[in-house]
């Protein structure tokens, strides 16, 4: 399970764009240059770049303070490019269902963090089964982010409570999501925690349905 111990401004920094870059070109373009970093970006990417302070204007690698972490930042932007071109692809949507979409994308490169961002931002004006079924969509995030991190205490807690907030409300509650597979994949991990296990494997993918 790919993951990265970012300082919190790099880490935030990142996530904003991954998030941004799913509509936003020069979000777009500058993950593109994160990822293969080469000469000076375009002035697009370069102002992004410089508005969320990974870069000086004008300059053509990461400040000082985020160099020691550049491999890990391609990496990460990589998969965050990857999550915002397949997201794009995918049928337009807005509310509830944008943000599940986006979601699905930035899960299945197992950008955690980002999910929780951007189910969080909808789940604070949700209400009734849809605001339960993103508090437990988040937790189960929440969990995989723990567990890449090595805390399989608070993955196992949330995992938990994650699956038992989605089993509480009808599937169909999250437009978008294939919740039935989320549960069903997400079994073995309960239990393998749950045991003191070891799960094996990658995080299982956040399936998405017309």
């Amino acid at each position: 399970m790919p993951a990265s111990r970012f300082p919190l401004p790099l880490r935030n920094a990142l996530a904003e764009l991954a998030i941004a870059a799913h509509d936003d070109d020069t979000a777009l373009a500058a993950l593109a240059w994160l990822a293969a970093p080469s000469g000076v970006p375009s002035l697009p990417a370069a102002a992004r770049l410089a508005g969320v302070h990974l870069i000086d204007a004008g300059a053509s690698a990461l400040l000082a303070v985020h160099a020691p972490h550049a491999d890990a930042v391609a990496a990460h932007a990589a998969r965050a490019l990857a999550a915002a071109r397949e997201r794009r692809d995918a049928p337009a949507a807005d509310g509830t269902a944008r943000a599940c979409r986006v979601a699905a994308a930035l899960w299945n490169e197992q950008l955690f963090f980002e999910v929780h961002e951007v189910l969080e931002a909808e789940w604070k004006s949700a209400r009734g089964d849809e605001r339960q079924a993103l508090q437990g969509l988040i937790q189960v995030a929440v969990a995989f982010h723990h567990l890449g991190h090595g805390n399989r205490r608070g993955a196992r807690t949330l995992l938990t409570e994650g699956r038992a907030r989605l089993a509480a409300v009808p599937a169909a509650t999250l437009p978008g999501v294939d919740v039935i597979r989320l549960m069903r994949d997400t079994a073995p991990w309960e239990a393998a925690l749950t045991a003191g296990d070891e799960p094996v494997g990658d995080p299982p993918r956040l399936a998405t349905v017309a």
